[in-house]
């Protein structure tokens, strides 16, 4: 969120004012929460990445903590967006296939997945349809880019039947349609809110699950 710049000018003159909360923003540069998820590299690249400068998603940390053990190479993923998840899954899992409408950024992203992912190019018009071309079922699917709410629907069947599916920024009240068809077809959810990879406003990642599932939840 962007400010005018009077705003942010008193902003700063009220910080010398309040000494304690300057100094606890300091050491979260040394120690502390934002140090130890590696949020001030993410900010400085503009990447979502942990302090290490290994690719994370860009969804809360929260949801990062919980699904990282869960994960294993017995799994395999399908992302509607690719990025930095696409290679924290592939480190992680057997086999990854995102799509992606950005050309460019297929073409950039060539040069470094590795062997066990495949990223299809998409048309945005029927980004959600970019899941029949990959043949198979999956155990997560990831939905984190355009046209969420069609992409949940489409890519229903392609969910293996103890696969859970991921929704990020689910707090958002336009994506309400989709997490009520999931409902209805008997998925249950965890919201985990919190912050994410170089950003402090608060935000959504939702897993959504029946029982039995891949993930034991």
């Amino acid at each position: 969120m962007s400010y005018p710049l009077t705003v942010k000018i008193r902003t700063v003159l009220k910080l010398f004012t309040e000494p304690k909360i300057i100094s606890a923003l300091i050491s979260q540069r040394i120690d502390g929460l934002l140090f130890d998820e590696g949020w001030f590299e993410s900010f400085k690249t503009l990447k979502p990445i942990d302090k290490d400068g290994n690719p994370i998603p860009w969804t809360t940390y929260s949801f990062i903590d919980f699904i990282k053990p869960r994960l294993n190479k017995d799994l395999k993923v399908f992302e509607y967006g690719s990025g930095n998840s696409t290679l924290f899954f592939a480190a992680r899992v057997s086999n990854v296939i995102s799509c992606e409408h950005n050309k460019v950024w297929i073409d950039e992203l060539k040069n470094y997945i590795p062997a066990n992912c495949k990223v299809l190019p998409a048309d945005e018009n029927d980004y959600e349809k970019a899941i029949d071309k990959a043949a198979g079922k999956y155990d997560i699917i990831f939905v984190d880019a355009v046209k969420r709410n069609e992409c949940i629907r489409e890519s229903l069947q392609y969910l293996e039947e103890d696969g859970v599916l991921i929704l990020d920024d689910s707090e958002r009240p336009e994506y309400k349609p989709g997490k009520d068809f999931l409902k209805n077809e008997g998925f249950k959810q965890i919201d985990f809110y919190g912050i994410a990879p170089g950003i402090l406003f608060k935000k959504c990642t939702t897993v959504f699950y029946r029982h039995p599932n891949r993930l034991g939840i």
